[in-house]
């Protein structure tokens, strides 16, 4: 009798087992499954591998507010990863310990933070080893400038915009990063500088407002512009990342004019994604995927003469998120950003 008992008793744990007591749970929606485990979760399997023998590609990428989620590094994690690219330019870092844990988990990358921002840091990930092709290149982190970063951070409303410049650049001085790159028989020196302009404004340009957002990033423009042409006049320039040019959407916008209007500058700058302005705006950087303002085009890489040589063996753009990804534009800027990273790659 005890053994029947016994016997019934087993059949109805083993039932229950089997039909989970009910209904099943729903399914997180943090890239795993009902039991924590990632698995291929965070794959992106039409992401773009950007790494070519012989070549070196940039790629530059404000992370708004790194990491929004607890799942945010896995999913970046595995875009820089399936990217592949020599070097990542990134801006607004809001949790560096979290960006230090996902780099330490990249075994073919390193990577360096900024110290003199008061808000949302940069950070610069480069690729040490490659273990998947001999005569692909990996970078060599020599040093890095923050440029302006002992100025004064104030406005003080005087025509002289070079002893206020960490003011002009709202507190984020540009992190110029020199690294050399080398294929195992050929070695480039680089300068990349990463920047993360002033926000916001009409985008129009009233040079006796001081406090203006355009004002201030037409002066950062130009500082850059003085920096670069005054001191790397023979070296390999790049410069990347978020420039906030609102407004019209074109290389006239005051906020970056003097990079990239000839007029200004006799064509020693080049914007490598100026193209991407005459398309639809569905293809510019900045959606406002969630926003009630228009997308803009506000992601860019700008190089300077000496690299204008590698035009016939360069390109550079936009990464199209939706594509790279397969998610949903509400999930892309949920999870990951609102900005749509650019890329500049060449053979030197």
């Amino acid at each position: 009798m005890l053994k029947n008992i016994n016997k019934i008793l087993l059949s109805i744990i083993f039932l229950l087992s089997c039909s989970g007591g009910g209904s099943s749970p729903a399914s997180p929606d943090d890239g795993s499954d009902n039991n924590g485990n990632t698995g291929d979760s965070y794959v992106f399997p039409n992401a773009t591998n950007f790494d070519r023998e012989n070549q070196i590609e940039i790629i530059s990428w404000n992370i708004q507010t790194f990491p929004q989620l607890n799942t945010t590094a896995d999913y970046v994690k595995s875009l820089l990863e399936s990217w592949n690219a020599d070097i990542y330019v990134l801006q607004e870092m809001g949790d560096n310990n979290t960006l230090i844990s996902m780099v330490n988990a990249m075994p073919e990358y390193s990577y360096m933070l900024s110290s003199e921002t008061s808000n949302w840091d940069f950070a610069l990930v480069y690729k040490t080893a490659n273990s998947d092709c001999a005569s692909c290149g990996t970078v060599t982190y020599n040093s890095h400038n923050e440029l302006w970063a002992d100025t004064p951070n104030s406005n003080d409303n005087d025509d002289d915009y070079t002893n206020n410049a960490l003011y002009q650049f709202a507190s984020r001085p540009p992190m110029e990063n020199y690294l050399t790159w080398t294929n195992g028989t050929k070695s480039v020196d680089l300068y990349v500088t990463n920047i993360h302009y002033k926000c916001c404004g009409d985008g129009e340009l009233d040079i006796t407002d001081k406090g203006a957002e355009s004002t201030r990033r037409h002066y950062a423009s130009t500082l850059l512009r003085d920096h670069i042409m005054n001191n790397r006049q023979g070296d390999y320039v790049v410069l990347a990342g978020d420039f906030n040019n609102v407004g019209e959407q074109s290389i006239l916008n005051p906020s970056i004019a003097p990079l990239t209007d000839p007029d200004q500058n006799s064509d020693y700058f080049k914007m490598v994604d100026e193209y991407v302005f005459a398309q639809n705006s569905s293809t510019w950087s900045w959606q406002g995927w969630r926003s009630s303002f228009s997308a803009s085009h506000l992601d860019h890489i700008i190089i300077n003469q000496p690299l204008f040589q590698f035009e016939a063996v360069s390109d550079g753009g936009i990464i199209n998120m939706l594509t790279e990804t397969g998610m949903s534009n509400y999930d892309i800027d949920d999870k990951l950003s609102d900005h749509q990273p650019s890329y500049y790659r060449f053979y030197p």
